[in-house]
């Protein structure tokens, strides 16, 4: 038989079952056998127990064979040194493999006393041979004897199939191109007797432009009968925009591998195809891990007009099978508004994904964030309400971004899933996403106080401030128990407060709307565990906050559970050691966390957020907003330059005491620059107006004597609109007018 064919289907099934096992299995001790013959060939050299020395490659592999099965891997060590020196040609290592088997290269690559020498020698033969079976020259020859008689024919199915999956896109190259029927059935019978390694290279296929590849595709992914091709059948089989001949072929296909009689194909129908699709892709919505390594994906590359396989991120493998099956979804059914709304939510999540989590999403013609838009309020604010269910960021992230372009004022009132969502996301357990809220929210411009007004502030003020504290809140019946948690999560930096009822621990989330998590006792009363997290997740203000709860270990199959179906959820193992308390809380919470922000997001953060502030201040939003913890941030960033009148406009609308006195002390700052000391002045002059005169007398005189010493021009008109506000009596007035000189000198 010539080389070419001289593997056939019994050597092929040994490689690959052979291959498949760990080397672990199989590995050795290399003990020398016990019986008294065996222990006399220990007292014998290689020489005495080989007929000749090897020379040869050939010899070599044979006197390491012969000397390993009699126990003397020690004296077959320097001839496998020597062959893997030789450094033999693929060649001769496929005649080794034919004469010696698969399995010999195995055995040696797990005995310890040949490593690892004897792995390099079996990974070697593996290349050689993937390169044998997977060359284009081979492989077109192969699939010209599919022409030829029975014989040929048969052996050139068994050699395809030792190549796996690497002979589909040739098989299909051809097909695209072939118009004889006849090749195209010997073709189609190969493939169909390949099985299951070119399941998922045919599934590339039903994508094709080509109905021709279409039908053929379907026609045999029915024949192979692999249950993984299901879900990429349903919509070739029902899809109003597919030809009758491809829904009949994938229909059928259907039938055959969900075993259905083939004549009552009515039980397959278009609402079934939709709900798989729908289920399917939102599985892959769900399996978010930014994390993940690579797997290999099969696409149609138009260009080559067939198949090909790509190396790819997990997450992004998951988020274009998920984004292509809610498109087949839609199909079916375009105006319902679930599917609707996962399509939407899978395209953003890609474009998210590609531009990576420090960039904005690409606007314009053709861009997933205008279709968005066009898309309307109501329908991106369920996708936002998916992303957050989902716990998917960067969709959420998108919509928010989107909603505060075209979103309106009601959006704050809704009741989508018994909570607005975009006043759920303040509480997202993610800093990006509160963020974009908050500006969301700020773009909307409320009229009228609304649930989560003060959670806006409070997010805004962190943005000034950093990354600012982590807060906690521990519910626990008793005392001494709820105050050693919150000091294991104090110890965790976690500034923690802790409850004795879940009613008292829910008011406190909805009142402080500044923490991180929520932890509580398993056994808590007025309200019961159940109750207390129902009315959590029920309300927009506590929606998104994790909760972590905490006890026994004989409990934490039950409760969990018993809460499976509340979304950001965890139980933890009660330790009054922090380190326990930390290795099961931390990953939790790290989950639900994205990548740090730069410090040029964190720049540009602070000063949209100092933006929002400052127009809270000037259009007269102060009925809504609290501007009062803002005070304190503010004043640390008036020295800088590029923020200091945003931070003055928005110290001139907090009417404290403290807030006045703040703006004396920037106007008689002797190291101020002039153009900010002019900014304060103005702010104080309205403060004055607005709340009256807060400070002292002290203070009244500091005043006077900047704007005595004030030369810059502005900088002194600016104080004596400040000098203006204080309400100066008619003895002072008329001083004033006295000591006034024209700047014309009068005739």
């Amino acid at each position: 038989m010539s080389f070419n064919n001289r593997i056939l289907a019994g050597f092929t099934l040994v490689f690959f079952l052979a291959v498949s096992m760990p080397i672990c299995a199989w590995s050795q001790k290399n003990t020398p056998p016990t019986t008294q013959g065996s222990t006399s060939l220990g007292n014998l050299s290689a020489d005495d127990l080989l007929l000749s020395k090897p020379e040869t490659p050939e010899q070599l592999m044979r006197a390491i064979v012969q000397l390993t099965d009699l126990g003397q891997a020690t004296s077959a060590k320097p001839y496998l040194d020597e062959l893997i020196k030789a450094d033999i040609d693929d060649e001769t290592l496929l005649k080794l493999r034919d004469k010696y088997g698969p399995a010999s290269f195995l055995t040696l690559a797990n005995n310890k006393a040949l490593q690892p020498e004897s792995v390099t020698l079996l990974k070697k033969m593996e290349a050689a041979f993937r390169a044998y079976a997977t060359d284009p020259a081979r492989i077109d020859g192969l699939i010209n004897d599919l022409s030829g008689n029975a014989t040929k024919r048969t052996i050139a199915i068994i050699e395809l199939k030792s190549a796996g999956a690497i002979v589909a896109p040739t098989i299909l190259k051809r097909l695209s191109k072939s118009e004889d029927p006849t090749t195209n059935d010997e073709l189609a019978f190969a493939l169909s007797q390949l099985g299951a390694p070119v399941v998922q290279p045919l599934i590339a296929a039903l994508r094709a432009p080509s109905e021709n590849i279409r039908k053929i595709a379907a026609e045999v992914l029915g024949e192979i009968g692999d249950p993984a091709a299901t879900l990429y059948l349903w919509n070739p089989a029902f899809s109003q925009s597919q030809p009758q001949s491809i829904q009949l072929a994938a229909r059928q296909a259907l039938a055959k591998i969900l075993k259905k009689d083939p004549k009552n194909l009515f039980e397959l129908n278009r609402h079934e195809a939709q709900m798989v699709l729908k289920n399917a892709a939102l599985r892959f919505y769900k399996t978010y891990d930014d994390e993940s390594g690579k797997q290999n994906i099969w696409t149609w590359d138009a260009a080559q007009q067939t198949v090909v396989e790509k190396e790819l991120p997990a997450q992004e493998i998951n988020l274009i099978e998920g984004l292509r099956l809610s498109k087949e979804a839609l199909e079916m059914s375009p105006d319902k508004q679930d599917v609707q709304t996962l399509y939407l939510a899978m395209a953003l999540a890609l474009e998210s994904y590609h531009v990576g989590w420090n960039h904005p999403l690409p606007e314009g013609p053709g861009t997933t964030f205008n279709l968005a838009l066009l898309s309307g309020p109501s329908a991106v604010s369920r996708v936002l309400a998916l992303a957050m269910k989902q716990g998917h960021t960067p969709s959420a992230l998108a919509a928010l971004k989107a909603l505060g372009q075209i979103g309106s004022r009601a959006l704050l009132y809704e009741q989508l899933d018994k909570h607005s969502s975009i006043i759920a996301a303040l509480n997202y357990p993610d800093r990006r996403v509160q963020f974009a809220a908050a500006t969301a929210i700020m773009q909307l411009d409320p009229a009228k106080p609304f649930p989560g007004a003060t959670r806006v502030i409070a997010i805004l003020t962190r943005a000034l401030e950093g990354e600012g504290a982590q807060s906690a809140i521990v519910v626990d019946s008793s005392i001494p128990r709820g105050q050693s948690m919150a000091g294991v999560f104090h110890e965790l930096g976690y500034e923690t407060q802790p409850y004795q009822t879940g009613k008292a621990g829910f008011k406190a989330a909805i009142e402080r709307m500044d923490i991180e998590f929520i932890a509580l006792e398993y056994n808590i009363s007025r309200w019961g565990l159940s109750q207390t997290i129902a009315n959590l997740r029920a309300d927009s203000r506590t929606a998104n906050i994790p909760i972590i709860v905490y006890g026994p270990l004989r409990l934490k199959n039950k409760i969990e559970y018993s809460t499976r179906r509340y979304p950001l959820v965890s139980y933890v193992i009660e330790s009054q050691n922090s380190t326990d308390i930390g290795t099961q809380v931390k990953p939790f919470l790290k989950n639900l966390k994205t990548p740090e922000l730069t410090g040029e997001l964190r720049s540009e953060y602070r000063a949209a957020a100092l933006y929002w502030l400052s127009h809270i201040a000037s259009s007269q939003r102060t009925n809504i907003y609290d501007l009062t913890p803002t005070e304190k941030p503010l004043l640390q960033l008036i020295p800088e330059r590029a923020l200091a009148s945003n931070a003055l406009i928005t110290l001139g609308g907090i009417p404290t005491r403290s807030a006045q006195a703040d703006l004396v002390k920037v106007i008689t700052n002797k190291t101020m620059e002039a153009d900010i000391k002019e900014i304060a002045a103005l702010q104080l002059a309205f403060h004055i107006q607005k709340f009256g005169l807060l400070v002292d007398s002290t203070q009244v005189a500091e005043i006077r004597q900047a704007y005595q010493d004030a030369k810059d021009a502005k900088l002194n008109t600016a104080l004596a609109s400040v000098m203006g506000t204080l309400m100066p009596d008619n003895k002072v007035v008329g001083e004033r007018l006295q000591k006034f000189q024209p700047a014309t000198s009068l005739p």
